[in-house]
């Protein structure tokens, strides 16, 4: 990912969107495939980006 951001800066401009959606979407795979309720959950994504992003984050 942090490739293709490099290659094509424009992407960046809705990045901050695009992950606030895709953990919509990985919450309801998460109540598919667990069973527990996406409830259980936070309401958005408690990482930014770069967080998401950087190996060093992970880890700690």
């Amino acid at each position: 990912i942090k490739h293709l951001l490099e290659d094509s800066p424009s992407l960046n401009h809705n990045i901050d969107t695009v992950v606030a959606k895709e953990f919509i979407t990985a919450k309801r795979m998460f109540e598919k495939e667990t069973g527990i309720s996406a409830k259980a959950l936070p309401d958005t994504c408690l990482y930014t980006f770069e967080q998401l992003m950087d190996y060093d984050f992970w880890s700690e």
